[in-house]
């Protein structure tokens, strides 16, 4: 991450060179060099153009790439159930097909997944009313060694208490596509 501001003063000086350069053609008459020189002033000018209209005050490629092209608005079908089991209170959102997409990596040669972008997954937490996650974990399976626990995820220092994800697969029916996604969020309230 770079400060804004310190990207803002490199593109405004190479802005500046990149004028200095098509005056130098201009004089030169070089008009095999001046297209290059204009290429690269607009180029320049474009970003300082950006970095000046962006609320961002830290650049990364993928703040730049939210911020130019953010991502398309959530439209899930879920239903919200409370119960107490055991003394806990229990809040379960179950989403309807097609449920939202769960970005995994696969960790032991293909055995256990990963969540390790939790952006994807914080839209939808985000999206039912509850806080986000700070980072990524592994399938429960790969924790406890219970096939019983394949296919969740669990956060024990939820801000809320325990959060449990399950997955399962999801079948888009109007685009043909198959993908990994959440079929139940589940917070365990202590």
């Amino acid at each position: 991450m770079i400060a804004t501001e310190t990207v803002r003063t490199i593109f405004m000086v190479l802005a500046g060179l990149s004028v200095v350069w098509v005056i130098v053609c201009v004089i030169r008459n070089d008009m095999a060099t001046i297209v290059r020189a204009l290429i690269v002033l607009v180029l320049t000018g474009l970003s300082f153009y950006y970095l000046n209209q962006t609320k961002l005050t830290t650049l990364s490629v993928k703040a730049v790439k939210n911020d130019l092209f953010p991502p398309k608005p959530l439209h899930l079908v879920f239903a919200k159930r409370e119960r107490v089991v055991a003394g806990e209170e229990q809040t379960m959102y179950i989403f309807n097909e097609p449920g939202p997409e769960l970005v995994l990596s696969m960790e032991d040669g293909g055995k256990t997944l990963t969540i390790t972008d939790v952006d994807p997954l914080n839209r939808v937490l985000e999206y039912v009313g509850l806080p986000p996650v700070k980072r990524g974990v592994r399938e429960l399976v790969a924790v406890t060694g219970s096939n019983l626990d394949s296919d969740k995820f669990r956060w024990d220092d939820y801000e809320l208490g325990t959060l449990i994800i399950e997955r399962s697969i999801c079948r888009n029916i109007t685009t043909t596509q198959t993908y990994p996604c959440i079929q139940e969020i589940i917070v365990i309230r202590h």
